[in-house]
């Protein structure tokens, strides 16, 4: 009896042990691994420098329609994402229009690469900075309100601001989308980063300086780290309006305000050794209360 008492002890100790290990494991395998911040970087657009057309393949506002000031598309010292009820200087509407931007990072990439060795790092926490204003601009391209739009990163990197005609179409500029489906027409795969909101206060004027952060699980995280000097160096967002409303400038070049500027951490790839020993621990605790059973 006093055998028996003892053997179902141990099988319940053993058990006990074996559960408490497997918790332990599933939670250390939950919880988000901490890596190592290795630097910071940020990589803005080449400016335009106030220069109509000059920034053609940094940045675009892209318009729903042609008209015959500027076209398809607008490269000057401002860019613009906006409805049709953004308020211009001249007390009308604004045309509807979005943005694109294109950074070269494919030279930040490399020097990471050198410095850490490829594989060895990637990124979290990518922002898009850019500086707007709250103040109805003396030029009536730009309209100013409160509204929502969107961030995309576009796998298509083959554009350019321009000008072009009625006939042609709208290339070599993105196309005007209103939506994601939309949007796929132009490229062969995106990815929503996120939904962003500019807001106007009351008597609002001067500059801002605005900080839209982008989701990290996403294509443009791999977009970035595998970007060259030479193949790929480019990473191309697009800013959709999803209000009429909007009314949101974007300085890219005039007014000696920063520039566009993609921000990203980088951290060191986290190393398995970890979880490795740690599985093969618990599979050692459990044979050995599984002998411990069988002996007794």
């Amino acid at each position: 009896m006093h055998t028996t008492t003892c053997n179902i002890t141990r099988i319940r100790f053993a058990s006990t042990r074996a559960t408490t290990v497997f918790a332990a494991i599933l939670a250390a395998l939950a919880a988000p691994v901490r890596a190592d911040l290795l630097t910071t970087e940020s990589v803005a657009i080449q400016g335009s420098g106030g220069s109509g057309g000059s920034g053609t393949s940094a940045s675009d506002m892209i318009y729903a329609q042609y008209n015959a000031s500027d076209g398809w598309g607008w490269a000057g010292g401002a860019g613009a994402v906006q409805g049709n009820l953004a308020i211009t200087n001249n007390g009308g509407y604004s045309a509807p229009a979005n943005e694109a931007f294109s950074f070269v990072v494919g030279p930040t990439v490399a020097a990471l690469n050198a410095t850490y060795g490829a594989g060895n790092w990637t990124i979290t926490d990518p922002t898009l900075t850019f500086t707007s204003s709250y103040s109805v601009q003396n030029n009536s391209r730009f309209g100013i309100g409160s509204g929502t739009y969107e961030v995309y990163w576009v796998s298509n990197d083959n554009w350019s601001q321009s000008k072009g005609t009625l006939a042609a179409g709208p290339a070599p500029n993105p196309i005007y989308a209103t939506s994601e489906a939309q949007l796929l027409t132009w490229t062969a795969t995106d990815s929503d980063l996120g939904p962003q909101t500019f807001t106007v206060p009351a008597g609002g004027s001067g500059y801002v300086d605005l900080s839209d952060s982008l989701a990290a699980n996403s294509p443009l995280v791999s977009d970035i780290v595998d970007a060259s000097t030479s193949v790929d160096p480019n990473v191309s967002l697009y800013l959709m309006s999803t209000s009429n409303t909007l009314g949101m400038i974007i300085f890219t070049g005039g007014q000696s305000q920063p520039l566009p500027t993609l921000n990203f951490d980088v951290v060191a790839v986290p190393e398995p050794s970890t979880f490795i020993l740690l599985a093969a621990g618990a599979v050692g605790l459990v044979g050995f209360g599984l002998r411990r059973r069988k002996a007794a």
